[in-house]
């Protein structure tokens, strides 16, 4: 957690005035004695007590002026897989991104995709005829069923 600047001035003027050891102003402010000496040398180097600025950091692997090619994909393949995405975003458009990348863009952007390839059809013949006598549009519970259904009892939470 980064200190506030109104803590380090006073760490700062507590080393100054009172001088107290590093040891003593870590636990006087509850800080760490690593963070106290890196406060002291700062001070020392830059007469300041403001801390420096965020280092960076890698950039994104797609840019953010790139994330509308991702999208268009979705819109347009809404079953493909993460890979998928990213196998074709290096094809087309030359963007070397992995399937987790390209799946964090397409969260951010409020969707879901498929982690894994669809299963190919089942062999086996559905063992259900279409041409049935009974061709009603609500399929009806067995007896048994409903029976089970009234008779369960309620969980209870304890």
């Amino acid at each position: 957690m980064a200190l506030s600047g109104d803590l380090r001035l006073r760490i700062v003027r507590a080393w100054q005035k009172k001088k107290l050891t590093t040891k003593e102003l870590a636990e006087t402010f509850g800080v760490g004695e690593a963070t106290v000496t890196r406060l002291k040398r700062t001070y020392r180097e830059t007469k300041s007590v403001n801390p420096k600025p965020h280092g960076g950091g890698n950039p994104r692997r797609i840019a953010t002026e790139q994330e509308p090619l991702v999208i268009a994909l979705v819109q347009q393949h809404p079953d493909w897989t993460e890979a998928k995405y990213a196998e074709v975003l290096t094809e087309k458009h030359g963007i070397h991104a992995s399937s987790v990348t390209v799946g964090r863009v397409i969260r951010r952007h409020g969707y879901s995709v498929k982690k894994r390839p669809s299963s190919p059809r089942s062999a086996i013949a559905p063992t259900s005829s279409s041409d049935d006598a009974d061709s009603s549009p609500t399929s009806r519970a067995s007896p048994l069923r409903v029976w089970f259904l009234w008779t369960k009892p309620a969980r209870r939470r304890r």
